[in-house]
């Protein structure tokens, strides 16, 4: 279920989503969640329904959120998954799990204190998750380790 504050972006299908962010040259977020987590539920209400958040995303990225105990079904890079067995497949092990996606569905890799890294873990402030934003919507995950701009 998603959180009101969140419904403000219109909720696109995972396939959707790709397919948008395709068509318009933008990065997806998949926004990782579980319907009983609270960090999950505290990062939509404060984080997602801040309004520069909000205008970051619509500018710049297409947004997905994908129920890591969920069951429907989807299909990436050709594949057939369940909600839950991509969660497992973009590694996401706690929640909120935040994964950047190129424009044509790849996982964007980037370092953070020089360690290679694809997901984005945990709960973040609204000051913080702007600064995580910018660094994806700027490309500066191409050459800049995260740990020195967030």
């Amino acid at each position: 279920m998603l959180v009101s504050a969140v419904s403000a972006f219109s909720q696109n299908s995972f396939e959707d989503a790709l397919n948008k962010a395709k068509n318009e040259n933008k990065r997806v977020i998949v926004d990782v969640y579980t319907d009983w987590c609270g960090w999950c539920k505290k990062m939509d209400s404060e984080a997602y329904s801040n309004s520069d958040i909000k205008k970051i995303i619509e500018d710049n990225f297409v947004l997905v959120k994908l129920n890591a105990e969920g069951t429907a079904k989807i299909k990436y890079n050709g594949k057939d998954y369940t909600e839950t067995d991509l969660a497992s497949y973009f590694e996401a092990t706690g929640y909120p799990t935040t994964i950047f996606l190129e424009p044509d569905g790849k996982v964007i890799e980037f370092k953070y204190d020089k360690q290679p890294m694809k997901i984005v873990p945990g709960y973040f402030k609204t000051d913080e998750f702007r600064k995580i934003l910018n660094y994806f919507k700027d490309g500066k995950y191409k050459d800049t380790d995260m740990s020195t701009v967030v």
